[in-house]
């Protein structure tokens, strides 16, 4: 990822990954929230995306084979949610990584090869001390708090970011926010429906012509494929991987 970032710059290019969630109504409206200040100083976030039956399989079982796809659930899933996490803390810089993987369930589909995660869990600490607790898996014994998808078993797909002076999670939609001493819930409702593909390829579009910034920028895809490098690294060695001097 860094030869990419360095090979764009060298060109004079702009280099964009695809992270379609940051466009999502509910993500633009937190973001809108927080750069208003509404929550204060953002101290901790949790990121979550689990499922208790849902491994995937895709043609030829290539969801399953490492050397095809990458990782298991936290490459298919758990990417998403931390992105939407750091995304909304304002992509701070990641300093270190407490993480497992593991690989529980799969005698549960008839997969020609299964060499990859179905789950993992990360604590991950940035520059300003902020921390993001991630959880994600394909598959897990869930308990009922989890609620019962159409699809994969129970699941869960959500991000609450924590600020002294509000929270917001994004499913649902809902600001908890301290007035005069007292919690109040506030459900939310986005402003719009359009659609995140559509405004991630305007994004795209727009900052090639140079009339704006991209959203999704070279030095978030290092950062991110850092804290994923690192999820990795502490699982297999045991220990807190740093990733950045604070």
């Amino acid at each position: 990822m860094k030869v990419l970032q360095e090979e764009a710059e060298k060109r004079g290019l702009i280099y964009f990954f695809g992270r379609q969630f940051r466009f999502t109504p509910g993500m633009r409206l937190a973001r809108d929230l927080i750069a208003q200040g509404k929550l204060g100083m953002i101290y901790f976030a949790e990121a979550v995306w689990v499922r208790s039956r849902g491994i995937p399989l895709g043609i030829g079982g290539w969801f399953t084979e490492k050397k095809r796809s990458g990782g298991g659930a936290l490459i298919d899933l758990g990417i998403h949610a931390l992105d939407a996490a750091w995304y909304l803390m304002g992509t701070p810089r990641p300093v270190s990584v407490t993480a497992s993987v593991f690989q529980n369930f799969k005698h549960l589909v008839q997969a020609p090869v299964f060499d990859v995660e179905d789950a993992a869990f990360a604590f991950i600490r940035f520059q300003g001390n902020a921390v993001v607790q991630l959880k994600t898996s394909w598959a897990g014994n869930l308990t009922d708090e989890i609620p019962q998808g159409d699809i994969f078993g129970r699941e869960l797909n959500t991000t609450t970011i924590y600020g002294t002076k509000a929270t917001i999670r994004l499913r649902p939609l809902t600001l908890f926010q301290d007035q005069t001493g007292k919690l109040v819930d506030t459900p939310l409702q986005p402003k719009d429906k359009a659609d995140s593909f559509v405004l991630q390829m305007d994004n795209f579009i727009a900052a090639i012509e140079g009339r704006a910034k991209p959203l999704n920028d070279a030095q978030q895809a290092v950062y991110l494929m850092e804290m994923l490098d690192a999820i990795y690294l502490s699982s297999s060695s045991g220990r807190e991987v740093p990733i950045a001097r604070v």
